[in-house]
């Protein structure tokens, strides 16, 4: 039975148990009256008031009747009965009992008393609140009972006993149709084990989650530790995804409303099961770098350049300038930081391979920093269009570079990646010549020329997680290239953050590598975004693309890394410079790029690779 299915089936019980509470009050309101009249006699009941006992038990069925229809007590959603609907209850009953009083008054009196008694009147009122009450309550019962034993009921494992678990034990209990039944919780409070909340047990800690998993048929997981540590977070998904069950998670913004829905539950996602504690900076030193002054981000619509924006834009720049050539998205984050930033904020629909329209826009807005992160990124589309690349990464890079020394600017910051080591594809191959572009630069002295590289940022456009969610929104099946590939894996906050850090420590020919963990084994990665995800999807290998890798390095054999002193941001200590057989095939390759000579492009790179550097 679908989720739709049962969702009707529990409506049409609804309609049903309503119908058959007009009859059931009817009957409490006739035992009520008499067990009413034989409290108040002691068992024995005078036959002057026994003969108004009928009238009166008929009146009051039909009196209730309406009263009750017109509070709203036969139209009810028998799973949401509770506090209101008592309160409702209350209110219809003082409404019959005042009539009633009332009816009684004009009534003749019987043995010098009313002919029915004041007695009579609140015990029955008692009596039928006690009645309809209970009615209604075990209609809750038998709807909840009958969703969660029809067989299609999921399985539900709550991690974390506090607040958060509470709140969605509740909503649970109280939404039959949502076919969930809370099988128990796991806490590593130890004082918790073995208690029940709302009668459900704490059934032990989150180290026993397999094994939990497996004995009671765990078909969903719902992780309620919005507080919790990421790496406490994280060894728990990666639990929840070797046991192969799907897992959502409660958001820690969602608990503070003080309550939780089945909407408000979150997909795992990789960050989470990355686990990463937020890179921590100095917000001061980085601020004074940027604070009153002027700040320029090329590919500022990009993944990394949107985001390095919106931070510049926290730490009070007096001007942002924002340099892409992607229209939409340009305007897109326009649009975005508008709102909030006090500084005087720039479009500048511009294309870094356009030397003389980059000139003028540096000239124009003299930024004091230039983040430079435009780029062409995507390894199988460069294999297949070298020039583009060469036009972008590297022209583009040397048009940055000339214009920054031309009109004063103070720091060039290039965003790099660690396919620039040992490059072994076009694309990193431009990078590694972009790298060497900057580091030219430094000698001539008229910049400060910082490099910045790191591995892969998740959720970036065309990457592969992005392109793993994709799948399986469809249903599978999921594609990996190489069952053996691992890729370095950091959040584009955390790397944009790390950035603007290292930017405000380095000096001119700094180059900074981020400290990105260990790698990621992506059929790992894959296998667990299935678990957690609940899709059953295969998975395909489809093979390593012309110039992929299967691992990648964040320095070359000939650099070494010392601390710079700031948590995941490490100096290279020998930097490779460039010689003079780089300076004179440079401008070749541009002008092999540029005519769209191909053959003689290639045989230029082939001579622009790592060899043509020299340690310094």
């Amino acid at each position: 039975m679908s989720a739709k299915d049962l969702l009707v089936r529990v409506r049409a019980t609804g309609r049903l148990w309503n119908a058959l509470l007009v009859v059931l009050d009817a009957a409490v309101v006739v035992i009520a009256t008499a067990l009413a009249y034989y409290a108040r006699f002691e068992g024995v009941i005078p036959d002057t008031f026994l003969r108004w006992m009928l009238p009166f038990a008929a009146v009051s069925v039909v009196l209730y009747g309406a009263v009750y229809a017109t509070f709203g007590l036969y139209r009810l959603v028998l799973r949401f009965v509770g506090v209101d609907t008592l309160l409702r209850l209350c209110a219809a009953i003082v409404v019959c009992s005042a009539l009633l009083l009332a009816a009684d008054m004009f009534l003749p009196r019987e043995l010098g008393m009313r002919a029915v008694p004041l007695g009579v009147l609140f015990i029955q009122s008692v009596l039928i609140f006690l009645g309809t009450a209970a009615a209604r309550m075990t209609a809750r019962v038998l709807v909840h009972l009958r969703a969660q034993t029809s067989g299609q009921a999921r399985r539900l494992l709550i991690l974390g006993a506090g607040n958060a678990g509470a709140l969605l034990l509740r909503e649970i209990s109280s939404r039959p149709d949502l076919g969930l039944s809370v099988i128990g919780f796991l806490d590593d409070d130890p004082g918790l084990k073995s208690r029940t909340i709302n009668g459900v047990p704490v059934l032990g800690t989150t180290g026993e989650l397999a094994e939990v998993v497996d004995r009671l048929r765990i078909d969903e997981i719902a992780v309620a530790m919005p507080s919790s540590p990421r790496e406490t977070v994280r060894v728990i998904l990666n639990a929840a995804a070797d046991a192969g069950v799907q897992t959502r998670i409660v958001p820690e913004l969602v608990v503070s409303k003080g309550s939780v829905s089945l909407h408000d539950l979150r997909p795992v996602d990789i960050e989470d099961l990355l686990g990463r504690e937020p890179a921590v900076i100095d917000i001061e030193q980085v601020k004074g770098t940027i604070e009153g002054l002027t700040i320029a981000v090329t590919g500022a619509a990009g993944s990394i350049g949107s985001e390095l924006c919106r931070q510049a834009a926290r730490l009070g720049p007096v001007k942002l300038v924002l340099i892409d050539i992607d229209e939409t998205r340009l305007y897109e984050l326009f649009l975005e930081l508008d709102g909030g930033f006090d500084g005087k904020l720039v479009m500048s629909l511009c294309d870094i391979r356009d030397e003389a329209k980059l000139d003028a826009v540096i000239a124009m807005h003299k930024p004091a920093t230039v983040l430079h992160a435009a780029a062409y990124k995507h390894v199988p589309l460069m294999e297949l269009e070298p020039e583009e690349a060469i036009k972008t990464n590297v022209l583009g890079t040397l048009h940055v570079v000339r214009a920054c020394e031309r009109h004063a600017v103070d720091r060039f910051v290039l965003i790099s990646t660690d396919k620039a080591v040992a490059p072994a594809n076009t694309m990193g191959l431009t990078k590694f010549l972009a790298e060497n572009i900057t580091l030219d630069a430094a000698r001539r002295n008229a910049i400060t020329p910082i490099i910045v590289r790191f591995g892969n940022v998740l959720a970036s456009r065309g990457s592969v997680v992005p392109i793993f969610e994709q799948q399986l929104r469809q249903g599978g099946p999921v594609t990996v290239t190489d069952p053996d590939v691992t890729r370095y894996f950091m959040t584009i906050p955390e790397a944009s953050r790390l950035v603007l850090q290292a930017q405000a420590i380095g000096a001119a020919g700094d180059v900074f590598v981020l400290e990105m963990g260990e790698p990621v084994r992506i059929l790992d990665l894959a296998r667990k975004m299935i678990a957690l995800s609940g899709v059953p999807a295969d998975i395909e290998f489809t093979g390593l693309r012309p110039g992929e890798k299967l691992h990648e390095s964040l320095v070359t054999e000939q650099e070494s890394l010392i601390p710079s002193g700031y948590a995941k941001i490490l100096r290279v200590d020998r930097v490779a410079i460039p010689d003079q057989r780089f300076i004179a095939s440079l401008d070749e390759a541009i002008d092999a790029a540029t005519r769209g000579d191909i053959p003689a492009l290639k045989r230029v790179l082939a001579l622009l690779g790592p060899g043509t550097t020299s340690g310094s």
